[in-house]
Protein backbone atom coordinates (compact mmCIF):
# COMPACT_ATOMS: atom_id res chain seq x y z
CA UNK A 1 0.00 0.00 0.00
CA UNK A 2 2.27 2.42 0.84
CA UNK A 3 4.32 1.84 -2.23
CA UNK A 4 1.61 2.26 -4.25
CA UNK A 5 0.71 5.64 -2.71
CA UNK A 6 4.28 6.66 -3.34
CA UNK A 7 4.45 6.10 -7.01
CA UNK A 8 0.82 7.69 -7.43
CA UNK A 9 2.15 11.05 -6.28
CA UNK A 10 3.32 13.61 -8.18
CA UNK A 11 6.95 14.58 -8.89
CA UNK A 12 8.57 17.51 -10.38
CA UNK A 13 11.26 17.82 -12.34
CA UNK A 14 14.12 20.60 -12.50
CA UNK A 15 12.25 22.79 -14.73
CA UNK A 16 9.17 23.49 -12.37
CA UNK A 17 6.70 20.89 -14.27
CA UNK A 18 4.87 18.32 -12.48
CA UNK A 19 5.50 14.66 -13.34
CA UNK A 20 2.91 11.82 -12.66
CA UNK A 21 3.02 8.57 -13.25
CA UNK A 22 6.76 8.91 -15.60
CA UNK A 23 4.96 11.36 -17.91
CA UNK A 24 5.38 15.54 -17.96
CA UNK A 25 3.36 18.20 -17.58
CA UNK A 26 3.93 21.36 -19.50
CA UNK A 27 3.29 24.37 -17.19
CA UNK A 28 1.21 27.06 -19.35
CA UNK A 29 3.19 30.15 -20.48
CA UNK A 30 2.33 33.20 -18.56
CA UNK A 31 0.51 35.96 -20.19
CA UNK A 32 3.58 37.54 -20.82
CA UNK A 33 5.41 34.81 -22.89
CA UNK A 34 2.74 34.26 -24.57
CA UNK A 35 2.25 38.39 -25.66
CA UNK A 36 5.78 38.49 -26.63
CA UNK A 37 5.69 35.20 -28.76
CA UNK A 38 3.11 36.76 -30.86
CA UNK A 39 4.58 40.10 -31.27
CA UNK A 40 7.68 37.88 -32.07
CA UNK A 41 6.07 35.34 -34.98
CA UNK A 42 6.21 35.95 -38.65
CA UNK A 43 2.93 37.53 -40.07
CA UNK A 44 1.64 35.58 -43.75
CA UNK A 45 2.10 37.72 -46.87
CA UNK A 46 -1.15 36.47 -48.25
CA UNK A 47 -3.26 39.79 -48.63
CA UNK A 48 -0.52 42.37 -48.32
CA UNK A 49 -0.68 43.58 -51.90
CA UNK A 50 -4.22 44.29 -50.60
CA UNK A 51 -2.31 46.40 -48.00
CA UNK A 52 -0.06 47.65 -50.58
CA UNK A 53 -2.70 49.19 -52.91
CA UNK A 54 -4.32 51.15 -49.92
CA UNK A 55 -1.02 52.54 -49.25
CA UNK A 56 -0.95 53.75 -52.98
CA UNK A 57 -4.01 55.88 -51.98
CA UNK A 58 -2.40 57.45 -48.95
CA UNK A 59 0.46 58.20 -51.29
CA UNK A 60 -1.89 59.70 -53.88
CA UNK A 61 -3.84 61.21 -51.21
CA UNK A 62 -0.61 62.91 -49.19
CA UNK A 63 1.20 64.29 -52.18
CA UNK A 64 -2.13 65.89 -54.18
CA UNK A 65 -2.84 67.82 -50.71
CA UNK A 66 0.67 68.82 -49.55
CA UNK A 67 1.29 69.95 -53.61
CA UNK A 68 -1.74 71.57 -53.79
CA UNK A 69 -1.29 73.67 -50.46
CA UNK A 70 1.91 73.79 -49.80
CA UNK A 71 3.64 73.00 -53.85
CA UNK A 72 6.14 70.15 -52.96
CA UNK A 73 5.35 66.74 -52.49
CA UNK A 74 5.73 64.45 -49.33
CA UNK A 75 6.01 60.63 -51.19
CA UNK A 76 7.54 61.41 -54.85
CA UNK A 77 10.98 62.81 -54.97
CA UNK A 78 11.64 62.65 -58.55
CA UNK A 79 9.33 65.72 -58.14
CA UNK A 80 11.25 67.59 -55.67
CA UNK A 81 14.49 66.61 -57.65
CA UNK A 82 13.22 68.58 -60.36
CA UNK A 83 12.24 71.73 -58.09
CA UNK A 84 15.68 70.92 -56.74
CA UNK A 85 17.32 71.79 -59.84
CA UNK A 86 15.17 74.36 -61.19
CA UNK A 87 16.43 76.68 -58.04
CA UNK A 88 19.65 76.44 -59.03
CA UNK A 89 18.88 78.62 -61.78
CA UNK A 90 16.15 80.43 -59.21
CA UNK A 91 12.82 79.18 -60.78
CA UNK A 92 9.83 79.11 -60.81
CA UNK A 93 10.27 83.04 -60.79
CA UNK A 94 6.99 83.08 -59.05
CA UNK A 95 8.23 80.83 -56.48
CA UNK A 96 12.31 81.09 -56.21
CA UNK A 97 12.20 79.40 -52.93
CA UNK A 98 10.40 75.82 -53.95
CA UNK A 99 13.90 74.62 -53.84
CA UNK A 100 14.12 74.38 -50.21
CA UNK A 101 10.92 72.99 -49.48
CA UNK A 102 11.20 70.25 -52.21
CA UNK A 103 15.52 69.73 -51.11
CA UNK A 104 13.74 69.49 -46.70
CA UNK A 105 11.70 66.89 -48.12
CA UNK A 106 14.51 64.62 -49.93
CA UNK A 107 16.62 64.95 -46.99
CA UNK A 108 13.74 63.91 -44.73
CA UNK A 109 12.61 60.51 -47.16
CA UNK A 110 16.79 59.56 -47.48
CA UNK A 111 16.58 60.05 -42.72
CA UNK A 112 13.26 58.28 -43.18
CA UNK A 113 14.35 54.87 -44.90
CA UNK A 114 18.01 55.03 -43.19
CA UNK A 115 15.87 54.97 -39.53
CA UNK A 116 12.82 52.75 -40.46
CA UNK A 117 15.33 50.19 -42.41
CA UNK A 118 17.54 50.20 -39.53
CA UNK A 119 14.88 49.51 -37.28
CA UNK A 120 13.78 46.68 -39.29
CA UNK A 121 17.04 45.16 -38.43
CA UNK A 122 16.71 44.93 -34.86
CA UNK A 123 14.51 42.10 -35.12
CA UNK A 124 15.17 38.47 -36.88
CA UNK A 125 12.88 39.51 -39.61
CA UNK A 126 11.24 42.31 -40.69
CA UNK A 127 7.95 40.88 -40.81
CA UNK A 128 7.49 39.98 -36.94
CA UNK A 129 4.33 41.17 -35.87
CA UNK A 130 5.92 43.59 -33.68
CA UNK A 131 7.99 45.44 -36.62
CA UNK A 132 5.20 46.11 -38.96
CA UNK A 133 2.78 47.42 -36.13
CA UNK A 134 5.45 49.47 -34.89
CA UNK A 135 6.73 50.85 -38.76
CA UNK A 136 2.50 51.79 -39.04
CA UNK A 137 2.31 53.18 -35.46
CA UNK A 138 5.12 55.69 -36.33
CA UNK A 139 3.95 56.31 -39.89
CA UNK A 140 0.17 57.41 -38.64
CA UNK A 141 1.36 58.99 -35.47
CA UNK A 142 3.48 61.37 -37.63
CA UNK A 143 0.81 61.94 -39.88
CA UNK A 144 -1.89 62.56 -37.22
CA UNK A 145 0.90 64.64 -35.34
CA UNK A 146 1.01 66.74 -38.66
CA UNK A 147 -2.70 66.84 -38.64
CA UNK A 148 -2.59 68.75 -35.26
CA UNK A 149 0.22 71.02 -35.57
CA UNK A 150 -2.37 72.38 -38.58
CA UNK A 151 -5.56 72.21 -36.63
CA UNK A 152 -3.68 73.95 -33.23
CA UNK A 153 -2.97 76.67 -35.87
CA UNK A 154 0.79 76.40 -35.12
CA UNK A 155 1.17 75.75 -38.78
CA UNK A 156 -0.65 78.69 -40.43
CA UNK A 157 -3.28 78.22 -43.64
CA UNK A 158 -0.24 80.00 -45.65
CA UNK A 159 2.95 78.29 -44.10
CA UNK A 160 3.38 77.09 -48.04
CA UNK A 161 4.01 80.77 -48.56
CA UNK A 162 6.03 82.66 -46.33
CA UNK A 163 9.52 81.83 -46.93
CA UNK A 164 11.74 83.41 -46.15
CA UNK A 165 10.11 84.83 -43.52
CA UNK A 166 8.87 81.78 -42.03
CA UNK A 167 9.90 78.32 -42.40
CA UNK A 168 7.81 76.39 -40.22
CA UNK A 169 5.85 74.74 -43.04
CA UNK A 170 9.14 72.51 -43.14
CA UNK A 171 8.38 70.71 -40.07
CA UNK A 172 5.16 69.17 -41.70
CA UNK A 173 6.89 68.76 -44.46
CA UNK A 174 9.90 66.77 -42.93
CA UNK A 175 7.08 64.91 -41.05
CA UNK A 176 5.41 63.36 -43.98
CA UNK A 177 8.61 62.98 -45.71
CA UNK A 178 10.01 60.57 -43.16
CA UNK A 179 6.36 58.70 -42.55
CA UNK A 180 6.21 58.34 -46.91
CA UNK A 181 10.01 56.50 -46.52
CA UNK A 182 8.61 54.02 -43.88
CA UNK A 183 6.15 53.00 -46.26
CA UNK A 184 8.47 52.09 -48.85
CA UNK A 185 10.49 50.32 -46.86
CA UNK A 186 7.30 48.27 -45.24
CA UNK A 187 6.64 47.70 -48.63
CA UNK A 188 10.13 45.74 -49.30
CA UNK A 189 8.95 43.53 -46.48
CA UNK A 190 5.27 42.80 -47.58
CA UNK A 191 7.03 41.53 -50.62
CA UNK A 192 5.27 42.67 -53.85
CA UNK A 193 7.82 44.45 -55.28
CA UNK A 194 5.71 45.60 -58.32
CA UNK A 195 3.90 47.88 -55.24
CA UNK A 196 5.96 50.46 -54.71
CA UNK A 197 3.53 52.66 -53.24
CA UNK A 198 4.92 55.61 -54.27
CA UNK A 199 6.66 55.67 -57.75
CA UNK A 200 4.71 55.02 -60.52
CA UNK A 201 6.97 55.59 -63.44
CA UNK A 202 8.57 52.19 -63.12
CA UNK A 203 5.16 50.91 -62.82
CA UNK A 204 3.85 51.98 -65.76
CA UNK A 205 6.87 50.59 -67.49
CA UNK A 206 7.10 47.45 -65.98
CA UNK A 207 3.37 47.35 -66.82
CA UNK A 208 3.92 47.29 -70.72
CA UNK A 209 7.54 45.43 -70.79
CA UNK A 210 5.33 42.56 -69.32
CA UNK A 211 4.61 40.40 -72.34
CA UNK A 212 1.68 38.70 -70.80
CA UNK A 213 -0.02 42.29 -69.78
CA UNK A 214 -3.02 41.76 -72.50
CA UNK A 215 -4.00 37.85 -71.28
CA UNK A 216 -7.43 37.84 -70.91
CA UNK A 217 -7.94 36.18 -67.80
CA UNK A 218 -7.52 38.32 -64.99
CA UNK A 219 -6.31 35.31 -62.75
CA UNK A 220 -3.26 34.22 -64.81
CA UNK A 221 -1.36 37.85 -64.24
CA UNK A 222 -1.74 38.88 -61.20
CA UNK A 223 1.50 41.31 -61.07
CA UNK A 224 -0.10 43.51 -63.76
CA UNK A 225 -3.63 43.05 -61.75
CA UNK A 226 -1.36 45.06 -58.92
CA UNK A 227 -0.20 47.63 -60.85
CA UNK A 228 -2.70 48.54 -62.16
CA UNK A 229 -4.78 48.41 -59.19
CA UNK A 230 -1.77 50.75 -57.44
CA UNK A 231 -1.68 53.03 -60.15
CA UNK A 232 -5.92 53.57 -60.47
CA UNK A 233 -6.17 53.86 -56.07
CA UNK A 234 -3.13 56.58 -56.57
CA UNK A 235 -4.92 58.47 -58.84
CA UNK A 236 -8.42 57.74 -56.80
CA UNK A 237 -6.13 59.27 -53.86
CA UNK A 238 -4.93 62.21 -55.97
CA UNK A 239 -8.18 62.71 -56.64
CA UNK A 240 -9.74 62.86 -53.12
CA UNK A 241 -6.46 64.59 -51.71
CA UNK A 242 -7.35 67.32 -53.95
CA UNK A 243 -11.25 67.74 -53.18
CA UNK A 244 -10.10 67.88 -49.26
CA UNK A 245 -8.12 70.98 -49.89
CA UNK A 246 -10.46 73.29 -52.15
CA UNK A 247 -10.54 75.42 -49.13
CA UNK A 248 -6.95 75.90 -49.03
CA UNK A 249 -5.85 73.37 -45.41
CA UNK A 250 -4.31 70.23 -45.73
CA UNK A 251 -6.15 69.62 -42.14
CA UNK A 252 -8.29 66.81 -43.02
CA UNK A 253 -6.27 64.85 -45.23
CA UNK A 254 -3.89 64.63 -42.73
CA UNK A 255 -6.74 62.66 -40.23
CA UNK A 256 -7.52 60.76 -43.52
CA UNK A 257 -4.20 59.33 -44.12
CA UNK A 258 -3.51 58.83 -39.99
CA UNK A 259 -6.59 57.45 -39.55
CA UNK A 260 -6.16 54.46 -42.16
CA UNK A 261 -2.75 53.82 -40.92
CA UNK A 262 -4.28 53.61 -37.18
CA UNK A 263 -6.38 51.41 -38.79
CA UNK A 264 -3.62 49.29 -40.49
CA UNK A 265 -2.03 48.91 -37.38
CA UNK A 266 -4.84 47.19 -36.00
CA UNK A 267 -5.57 44.27 -39.12
CA UNK A 268 -2.08 43.80 -38.34
CA UNK A 269 -2.37 43.47 -35.01
CA UNK A 270 -4.60 40.70 -35.58
CA UNK A 271 -3.50 39.49 -38.93
CA UNK A 272 -2.55 35.56 -39.43
CA UNK A 273 0.61 34.22 -39.11
CA UNK A 274 2.60 33.07 -41.50
CA UNK A 275 6.58 32.34 -42.66
CA UNK A 276 7.80 35.28 -44.40
CA UNK A 277 10.21 35.05 -47.85
CA UNK A 278 11.94 38.57 -47.63
CA UNK A 279 14.93 39.65 -46.17
CA UNK A 280 16.83 43.00 -45.51
CA UNK A 281 19.97 42.21 -46.02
Amino acid sequence: MTHSMATSLPTHNGNGCAAENGSTVQQPQSRMKRTQSYFSEEITLAWGDAVLILMCFITGLLDSAAFNVWSCFVSMQTGNTVYVGLGISGQPASQPLRWIKSLTAILSFMSGAFLFSRFSRQFQSPLQRLPVISSLFIQASLCLLSAGLVRSGFIPPDAGDLLPDNYIVLLPLSLLAMQAAGQIVLSKALGHHELSTVVLTSLYADLLIDANVFVPSFRKNAPRNRRVAGALMLIAGAGVGGYLTRGGSVEVALWVAGGTKVGMVLAFVGWRRGEGVVRLS
